[in-house]
Order: structure tokens, then sequence, then C-alpha cells
């Protein structure tokens, strides 16, 4: 039967264990402790009226309680003694609450898990490599960076002394691969995690990474080690910085191996091209999806080109063919083709074309042409091959040689490599075609790749609107009013409801080489983003620069715009008006115009460039 104890016992005791400090206590004296231990918990306990009341009542009954048990957690000999070690954390433990409601209680509750931390931590002290390293003349930081350093760099040299090549029974042959039992390797990644906080700690990841299992078929790493690997590249594109920095080889590896990280790697460009920088120009977004050489590692690896189509291809199917999904689909086939071209690449990458099926290898083949430099027949010739091309499957939908699902799939193709479908466009406005537009075929696909019953009406729609705008485009004067007819006649037709995404980069074009188009650009824009109104001075100025990237897209430097010197003067008075707002914004609106505002004015000096080239030339 416990004996109650009160403030005096508990004086006593913590007089006597203050006397002895971290001295070695006699048997005897440790076992008269475990009994007063033992009946202090019951007081404790029995004195537990009210759960609220608790910790003040035994805080008043106990004073120097607190004191009591840090004295006994600072005494080595304590906290080796298993049996009164157990007792003093059963009283520790009395003073955390489990969801605190008041300072008192956090306040508690903290101090118990300090003591807690204290007991079972080897942290005695607070620098406890400082003899060790000023033995060694360094400082304690310096040596435990090092020590982890070369930790890393040993086990490192440990996995690549493994045989670098495994028979694989399924191929019959010997592979490029060090293998381990899938346990020793799992249970290897999982200790290794401490370590990847340390700089150098890419060394231990690349050859981890390059270990597979000999005995097993799922993946041998633990996913704690994976997913702080993974983590540690969230921040790549937004921030461009990562806390660390893998080499192209390591992360290609983790790429094959590990679907989860080549997803959270496409999640994270897509995030930030939509919402962190949504502004960003064709030359920037291009950039910036190459500064993480997923492009070349799709090159290289036809498996990882074909997990990030299939992740492409689902945020289309989720989001419905999101126009900033197709944007950013576009600007990574422009990375794609890029780095293809690049000739680096092309010693170690096959051609693109051939990660497509047979099938469609001369339709991509065509697609990847570049137009810039072409001159205005040859476009035209280009397109009317493309147009043979589809016009052929088209026969052979209608004589059911083709199901939707093969549709389907030529019509992503058709979006990947979108710079031929507005060529297209661009050719209904300064080609002289006759009877039929070149590319309206590849227009059509683009818009209607699943009822090609509706080309015939988009074909019309197309022809009249084309021949109209190519006509006002031509004139040094024309009336808004007639611009407004046409385009409100061709979007009247509700079985070609998709014909706005045709107007819209049109009208673009039709600011670009009309001599009057800058003049009446509000309406214009208006018009393209079907409002009932005109266009504010931010969508003007957004307006303009997506269009000059688009004509640079298609046409590079090598072009004649003459009216580019009043398009620059278009520009810049639509930056200076946009400053101004910013300026006489209030506090709350001001945040948001500034960095919609920041992002577009990045744009704007590209595009002034390309002006300024564009009227030089003749």
């Amino acid at each position: 039967m416990s004996l109650e104890i009160n403030n005096e016992d508990l004086e006593t005791w913590r007089a006597k264990v203050a006397e002895y400090g971290n001295r070695v206590w006699e048997s005897h004296n440790l076992a008269e402790l475990k009994i007063f231990l033992s009946n202090l918990q019951q007081t404790i306990l029995n004195s537990k009226i009210n759960d609220d009341l608790k910790l003040a009542v035994n805080l008043k009954r106990f004073p120097n309680l607190g004191q009591f048990l840090a004295d006994l957690c600072n005494s080595n000999d304590i906290v080796l003694n298993s049996e009164i070690y157990d007792l003093v954390m059963r009283c520790v433990l009395l003073w955390s609450v489990k969801n605190p409601t008041n300072a008192f209680e956090e306040k508690s509750t903290s101090w118990a898990r300090t003591q807690i931390r204290k007991t079972v931590s080897y942290y005695k002290q607070e620098d406890p490599c400082s003899t060790l390293a000023h033995t060694v003349g360094c400082n304690p930081d310096q040596y435990n960076s090092e020590s982890c350093n070369k930790i890393s760099k040993e086990i490192s040299v440990k996995l690549q002394d493994l045989p670098p090549y495994t028979w694989d029974n399924i191929a019959g042959m010997m592979l490029p691969c060090r293998s381990m039992s899938c346990e020793a390797l799992r249970a290897l990644s999982l200790r290794c995690v401490p370590l990847l906080k340390v700089p150098g700690s890419h060394h231990i990841i690349e050859s981890l990474l390059a270990c597979h299992a000999s005995d097993s078929t799922m993946e041998p790493l633990h996913p704690g080690f994976l997913n702080v690997v993974i983590e540690s590249q969230c921040n790549a594109y937004s921030d461009g910085q990562c806390s660390i920095e893998l080499s192209y080889h390591c992360q290609t590896a983790l790429w094959n191996r590990y679907l989860p990280a080549l997803e959270r790697e496409v999640i994270s460009l897509v995030k930030t091209l939509i919402k962190r920088q949504p502004w960003l120009s064709r030359e920037h977004a291009v950039t910036l999806i190459n500064s993480r050489f997923l492009p070349l590692a799709c090159l290289e690896n036809p498996t990882i080109y074909a997990a990030v189509d299939n992740i492409f291809q689902a945020f289309v199917e989720n989001t419905q063919g999101s126009p900033d999904v197709l944007r950013i689909m576009d600007y990574f086939s422009q990375a794609l083709l890029q780095c293809s071209n690049d000739h680096t690449a092309q010693k170690k990458s096959s051609s693109i074309c051939h990660m497509y099926p047979l099938q469609y290898r001369s339709l991509v083949n065509l697609l990847l042409i570049s137009s810039q430099g072409l001159p205005t027949q040859s476009c035209c010739l280009h397109l009317r091959h493309i147009d043979n091309i589809l016009d052929e499957i088209t026969n052979n939908f209608s004589q059911h040689q083709m199901n939707q699902q093969e549709m389907y799939d030529l019509w992503l193709i058709l979006i990947k490599w979108p710079t031929w479908y507005y060529k297209a466009i661009e050719m209904i406005l300064i080609a002289d075609w006759n009877q039929k537009i070149p590319g309206l075929e590849l227009i059509c696909w683009f818009n209607y790749p699943l009822h090609s019953e509706k080309h015939d009406c988009l074909k019309k729609i197309m022809t009249s609107l084309g021949g109209s705008l190519r006509q006002l485009v031509k004139q040094s004067n024309f009336l808004m009013t007639d611009l407004k007819d046409a385009v409100l006649l061709a979007n009247q037709n509700a079985d070609c409801s998709h014909v706005m995404n045709v107007i819209q980069p049109m009208c673009q074009m039709f600011v670009m080489y009309s001599k009057e188009g800058c003049k009446v650009l509000q309406h214009i824009v208006g018009l393209a983003l079907q409002k009932k109104g005109d266009a504010n001075v931010t969508q003007q100025l957004q307006f303009l620069v997506d269009a000059v990237e688009l004509m640079y897209h298609l046409n590079g430097y090598n072009k004649s715009i003459p009216s580019s010197h009043i398009i620059v003067k278009q520009l810049q008075d639509l930056k200076k008006t946009c400053l101004d707002n910013i300026l006489s914004a209030g506090d709350r609106d001001r945040t948001l115009l500034r960095w919609q505002t920041d992002q577009i004015l990045q744009s704007c000096g590209f595009a002034e460039r390309c002006l300024q080239k564009w009227s030089v030339n003749k």
C-alpha cells in the first residue's frame, strides 16, 4: 500500500538528489528513491479531483516538483536505471496535457516533452563534438558536416564496387545494373535519409538510384528516401533552386524508375506556368522547361516521353482541353524540338517522329518542319500536303477504317505541334488563295477531330470570314463595323461554336498586318475576347505582346511588317498607361495590378526587339 507524500518529504529528497549530483548512487539509496517515486506518482494521481484543476492543484501542493524531476533527468545514474527512469518518466508525463487549453498547460506540456527529449538524446552538452572538433582544428559544425559528407562518399564508393552488370533472365543477357537484395536496399536507403540534408548528398542518391533489387520486381528503395528526394525538387521551376542539386543522369534515373517523381515534375511545371508565372513569354517558357533537361530526357528515353505524354493527356481530359494546358503542351513540344535540333542531342537521341506510331509519322514529319524563313508560296504548298493526309484520314474514318480512339490520338498529335495550324490562319490573311484556303483541313481537324460532319460548315465560315478579313487588311482605312459584322456573322452558327478558337489568333494576325489595326486595338481585343465592351489596358497590352510572340514563332526575325513602328508606339503607350494605373490605384487593387503588369512587362522587351527588327526588313 502506497504512502501519502507531502511537500516536506519532497524537499528532503530534492536536497538529497542535489547533493549526489552526477556521482554514483548507492544501491540502497536507489531502492529508497524507487519507493519514494512510486508513492509520489500515486499521491499525484489520487489528487486528481478535476482534470482541469490538476496541474494548478499539484503546483500549489508541490511548488518544487518540476525542479526535482528535472534534477533526476540530469543524473546519468538515474537515466541508466530502467526501473527508476520509468517512474521518473511517469511523473513527468503527469505534467503533459493532450489538448492544452491555456498558456499554463502549454508551458507544462512543453516542459515535459523537453525532459523526455533530453533523456533519450545523446546530446548531453551543447556541442557534443566540440572537443574532438577542436583537436582536429575545426569548429563542431564543420566537423559534423565533413563527417556526414565522408560517410556519404564511403557508402557511394561501396555501392559502386558492386558488379556493374547483372544477368537478366527475361532479356537473356547481361544488363548494366548493380543489384542487391530488396530488403538490404530498402533498409540502406531508409538509413541514408538523414544524410540527404548534408551538402554533397547527390553522390549517395545517384549510387542508390543505380541499384536494383535482385530478388523482387517491386521498387526496392524506401518511400521515405524517394519522397525526400522528390520534395527537394519541388521548387525547381518556381524559384529556380533545389535543396538537393541532382545531376542530369541522377534526375533521369529517378524519373525512369519512380513514376511519382516524374508526375511531380510535370505537375510542378504546369503549376508554375499557370498559377505562378501565367504571363511568361514563349521564349522564357521554353528556356524554363529546358532548364530541368526534361525534354532531353524524353529524347534519350522513350519510356519517359511516353509517361510525360500520358500525363499531359490526362490534363487535357480532366480540364476538357483547357487553353492553358494546350499552351503548355505547345511550349513543351517547342522545347523538345529545340533540344532535338541541338548538335549534342542529335548524337544521343533518336528522331522525334520515331516516338509515334508508324501510320502517323509522315504527318509528324510535316508538322515538325519549321515555318520560319519559308516564303508564302512554300508555306501554302506545305499546308496542302498536310491537308491531303488529313483528307485521306477523314475518308478512312467515313469508311469505318478508323475508330474514334485513333482519331483522338491524331488530334493529340495536332495540338502538340500547333505551329502549322497558326500558319494556316496567317495564310488566310496574306496568301493568294482563290477557292480553297491552304490548311483548311488542318483548321477543321484541330477544332472538330471527332465530328467530321461539322467540317463542311466550318469550311464555309472560314472561306467567308477569310475573304472579308483579307480585303480589310489590305485597306488603308476600314470601318470597325465591317470587321465586327464579319466576325459576328461567323460566330452566329450554333453548329460551329469553336469558331472563336480561330477568330482570336486571326485577330492577332490582323493587328500585325493591318495598317490601321492599332488605332482600334481596344475594339479588336474586345471582339476577340468576346467582351460586350472594349478591352481594358492590361488586356490590350497582353493581346499585343501575344500577337508579336506568335508572329515571331511563325516567322522568326525574317519578316517585314510595315506597321512595326506604329505597333511599337502603341506598345510603349500601353506600358505607360498600365504603370500610371498602378500609381493611381488604391492599396487593395495595386498589388494585383502590379503583379499582372510586372509579368507582362517582362515580355515587352522581347516584343519590342522583334518589332524593331521587322521594321528594318524590306
